[in-house]
């Protein structure tokens, strides 16, 4: 019999579990980069701390209890909330196994999410760290929680310019 043939189950899943696209092209593409999801969905919380089965509920309670850094993204500050923790808050929880607050302030936090110095952020800037669709950041717009410096466009290039100091206001407000 084959060697080959005779792989224990571990390796045979493990080469399952193998990326269907190669890094480098994942890296080109800024599928694996941590700046570009400095937030995450409730969802991917759940799935990235696993070994501490939790569920949604226990990721919001989390969140009040500030051992994850949590902003409610929803246009309404009241009613149902769209939750976004801060990845790092993620990263933090687990290696501390949740038995210690992070000890970030606010200007760190929003370095996290906007890592430039300009004075406004692209619409694209905002969806991708809100993880939300640009309908979204135009009813935030709309809704007077954002200041737009210029209207979005069709086409390429044609994305919201937001002041920045807008965005930090709103995401500093919404902090949970």
């Amino acid at each position: 019999m084959n060697t080959a043939s005779m792989q224990s189950p571990k390796v045979a899943v493990t080469q399952l579990l193998r990326p269907i696209l190669p890094p480098v092209f994942q890296a080109q593409m800024d599928l694996r980069d941590p700046r570009l999801r400095p937030l995450s969905e409730v969802q991917a919380v759940i799935r990235d701390l696993g070994e501490f089965d939790i569920d949604a509920e226990h990721v919001r309670q989390l969140v009040e209890q500030r051992l994850l850094i949590g902003f409610n993204i929803a246009v309404a500050a009241v009613g149902k909330k769209e939750i976004r923790v801060l990845t790092k808050s993620i990263e933090f929880f687990r290696t501390h196994q949740g038995r210690k607050y992070h000890d970030l302030e606010w200007p760190q936090i929003f370095r996290q999410i906007v890592r430039h110095q300009k004075p406004f952020v692209s619409g694209l800037e905002i969806r991708r760290a809100l993880i939300c669709d640009r309908g979204h950041v135009e009813n935030l717009v709309s809704a007077g929680q954002l200041a737009a410096l210029s209207k979005s466009k069709p086409g390429p290039g044609g994305s919201w310019v937001i002041s920045r100091e807008s965005f930090e206001t709103f995401l500093q407000g919404r902090l949970q």
